[in-house]
């Protein structure tokens, strides 16, 4: 993968308006279907192919690659689902197809080994007729290879979203550079393997705040280092853990030692240290008796990073416990009940949160996001509004979990395995991040590393992985991130 830029379909547009300033539109088209063919030619050589075409410019597209592959004596036909080219240069394409006894009204796929996908590319729009959704299950239906061309038909290029049902593509040859869609739920699920083609559209890289999640580099510690140098991270229990809740606290606590982080302590009411006590190996424990008592704690440690919200009740010593802890100067990971326990007080809690000068790192799934803000169609513009809103980082987990900084910047996280809907994933991710922010890893660039390795490790293990499994994942991947 060697581009981790991703452009908006505004973006893709815009760097179309520059090149054709200078190069005629319709060269940049026969470019682009050539580097189609070349692709389909290598890799599905003597095969029948059908070609679907619509009426705009992916159409254009659709019937010179035909045109390209009818030279190289493939069995090829086309056929117009929706009509006529209507575009200048989808015409032009049509009048240069001089085979037009290639062009059918009526198509057996039995005939066929490949189906090209020219209907809509990124020019999809939100609704289609009965027609077209009846034809892309016919399509999907049909169990052939699919070959999206940019996009796969039906697929929304800015979100992912998709209308009832799209083109399920096994292959997507897009144009320049990777689009949003393909990389968000559910539209990821539709595009298959991923081909970047360079039609020699303008660069416009410096004008996409939105990227792949790559990993920072890991700094490997000094000969010199001691424990605390790198970096002490509390973890806070509060009053009451819930039920099964507390092993899963405690691999977030292992995580925090294993991402490298010298010192973990874990804060706990004094009712569940002998809970605690036969599951503790590294990390320090702490007992408190009352919040006074455990607000004198949090103070004298002069910790790097504080962890709070997982396996926590929503209840009045936890609220009181989050209100000091957005008072410090210091840097907080906020998990699970924690978006709960600000719900109710949303103005309140958010305003503070704006005004702290340290980090705060939320990390939501889909369901804590909604209890703070809106949820639309597109977890990009969500997610960029979130922070802005906080001034935070924010985590918005999901299979395509979004990373999103208060300056616009968004990192998808491309790595990703169904492996990780599992109890307690959540918690290892958080001390992670946690771990990462305490080595004074910039708290952008410690949630971007902690989402990948989080995704490397599940990725690593497969079916059946639980959460102490991540853990003893994190030294490998790390290991394997630094000999890199």
């Amino acid at each position: 993968m060697k581009n981790s830029i991703i452009y908006t379909n505004n973006l893709i547009k815009k760097a179309e308006r520059k090149t054709f300033e200078k190069t005629e539109s319709f060269k940049v088209m026969k470019q682009a279907a050539r580097l189609c063919f070349d692709y389909i030619n290598k890799n599905y050589p003597n095969k029948k192919i059908i070609v679907f075409c619509g009426p705009g410019n992916n159409g254009g597209d659709g019937v010179l690659i035909a045109k390209y592959l009818l030279k190289e004596k493939f069995l090829v036909k086309v056929h117009y689902p929706f009509g006529e080219p209507k575009t200048k240069d989808s015409k032009r394409a049509l009048s240069l197809l001089k085979e037009k006894n290639i062009i059918v009204k009526y198509v057996d796929f039995k005939k066929y080994n490949i189906i090209i996908d020219a209907l809509f590319g990124t020019g999809y729009k939100k609704k289609f007729n009965r027609q077209s959704l009846y034809f892309f299950k016919k399509i999907n239906d049909t169990n052939k290879e699919v070959i999206s061309i940019d996009m796969p038909s039906g697929v929304d290029t800015d979100s992912g979203s998709i209308n009832k049902i799209a083109i399920k593509a096994n292959k997507t040859l897009t144009f320049h550079r990777y689009k949003i869609g393909q990389w968000l739920l559910p539209g990821k699920k539709y595009c298959g393997k991923i081909i970047i083609l360079n039609i020699g559209l303008k660069n416009l890289d410096r004008e996409s705040k939105i990227k792949l999640n790559f990993p920072p580099k890991i700094t490997i510690p000094n000969i010199d280092d001691h424990k605390f140098r790198r970096g002490t991270c509390l973890l806070i229990a509060g009053e009451k853990l819930v039920g099964a809740a507390k092993l899963s606290f405690l691999s977030a606590s292992q995580a925090i030692l294993r991402a490298g982080a010298g010192v973990c302590k874990i804060i706990v009411h004094e009712s569940q240290v002998d809970i605690f006590k036969p599951h503790i190996l590294e990390e320090m424990i702490i007992a408190y008796r009352t919040i006074k008592d455990l607000k004198k704690t949090i103070l004298n440690e002069k910790s790097n990073s504080i962890i709070f919200g997982c396996g926590i009740e929503n209840n009045r010593s936890n609220k009181e416990i989050l209100k000091f802890l957005l008072k410090l100067e210091v840097n907080l990971v906020l998990d699970a009940t924690v978006f709960s326990i600000i719900q109710k007080n949303k103005k309140i809690f958010i305003s503070s949160i704006r005004l702290r000068k340290s980090s705060t790192i939320f990390t939501p799934h889909e369901g804590e996001f909604k209890r703070l803000f809106n949820v639309t169609d597109n977890k990009i513009n969500d997610c960029q509004i979130a922070s802005k809103t906080t001034k935070s980082i924010i985590v918005y987990k999901g299979n395509d979990t979004v990373i999103g900084s208060f300056d616009g910047e968004i990192y998808i996280n491309y790595l990703s395995s169904p492996f990780l809907a599992t109890s307690g994933s959540g918690d290892v991710l958080a001390g992670l991040i946690g771990s990462f922010v305490a080595q004074k890893i910039d708290s952008l660039s410690a949630a971007k590393l902690g989402c990948f390795i989080h995704s490397q490790c599940a990725i690593n293990l497969g079916p059946g992985l639980i959460a102490s499994d991540l853990v003893r994942q994190i030294p490998i991947v790390i290991k394997k991130l630094i000999s890199n």
